[in-house]
């Protein structure tokens, strides 16, 4: 017999870590898939008000680190707005939304019930969240059927440092255990990685986690502690951190050396774009110059942040390469 999914109490906050794996463990997860799952995750969260603390996408499963509100409360302007964002401003639902508010009564508390009643609610954030790449998966194969194993697991965690700190280095060191990667920063598809790229969504819920509301702080705490945990094999997992890199980490107080900053700001921040000298990029500019707005007249954007000049991309990155 299935056991019910343990939740916590109506109206209280609650922090879970979720995990779902595709029918058959197929390794449906390229690239593109996960760019699109991604995007799929942080805009329903948003419009749910549900906080990612954490998270990594394989290429047959999912983590994350979820924290779920256990009230929310919304103004009226406030909830059109965040209809608005996940649907689109000239989507149908929100004038229907707008105009119910603005005559009230029944049907202003029926609209409000109908959203609200979404949010802040972990089983309607993963079933929406699946049903919708399901669609959107099978749509580009050309398939049919259940793209999910079964329903999705989930742990009521408790909230405090110690237990982030045990889900969260859980779910960062998946890559490092499959022997992806040894260091979790080099696995594109996990918040830590995007967090050191300049995601203040990822850099955010890793402070959280930490409990640490400083960045500069936060980040060597927490690379020393995913490389200490991730130094001790697990059981019949293949891959560890090295007692190599360990030592490094360590010797450098958890901080990364600025060519891996760099490396990893331009590898999340100009992925499918031109990199290299402004000779280089101007002339891949010139060749794809109809893929471009008409007022363009230069192609090559010097890299912000950076003392040397010798590094251009094609899309200016509007961030500093190291922060």
């Amino acid at each position: 017999m299935r056991m019910s999914r343990i939740k916590a109490s109506k109206g209280e906050d609650a922090l879970y870590h979720c995990m779902s794996r595709s029918v058959g463990g197929d390794y449906i997860f390229g690239y593109k898939e996960k760019d699109t799952f991604l995007r799929m995750m942080w805009r329903l969260a948003d419009f749910m008000g549900i906080a990612i603390l954490d998270y990594v996408l394989m290429s047959n499963h999912y983590h994350q680190l979820l924290e779920v509100p256990g009230i929310i409360e919304l103004s009226d302007n406030e909830l059109i707005e965040r209809v608005a964002t996940y649907y689109g401003p000239k989507n149908p639902k929100v004038t229907d939304l707008k105009n119910a508010l603005i005559k009230g009564g029944g049907l202003a508390q029926d609209r409000r019930s109908l959203y609200l009643g979404r949010m802040g609610d972990i089983s309607e954030y993963q079933k929406i969240l699946k049903q919708g790449f399901t669609r959107w998966y099978n749509k580009q194969n050309k398939r049919r059927g259940t793209l999910w194993m079964e329903r999705f697991k989930s742990v009521l965690v408790e909230d405090n440092h110690f237990h982030r700190q045990v889900v969260s280095t859980y779910i960062e060191l998946n890559p490092v255990r499959a022997n992806m990667v040894e260091d979790p920063k080099d696995y594109p598809h996990c918040a830590y990685a995007a967090a050191l790229a300049g995601d203040l969504r990822c850099r955010n819920g890793i402070m959280r986690v930490m409990g640490i509301d400083h960045w500069d702080e936060a980040a060597p705490a927490y690379r020393t502690l995913l490389m200490q945990r991730g130094c001790t094999k697990a059981q019949g997992k293949p891959g560890s951190v090295s007692r190599e890199l360990l030592l490094k980490t360590l010797q450098a107080g958890g901080k990364l050396s600025i060519a891996d900053l760099v490396h990893l700001r331009l590898r999340h921040l100009t992925d499918g774009l031109v990199l290299g000298s402004e000779q280089f990029v101007q002339e891949a500019f010139d060749r794809y110059r109809s893929h471009f707005g008409k007022k363009r007249i230069s192609g090559a954007r010097s890299i912000r942040g950076l003392a040397s000049g010798d590094l251009h991309v094609i899309r200016d990155l509007r961030t500093d390469a190291i922060s």
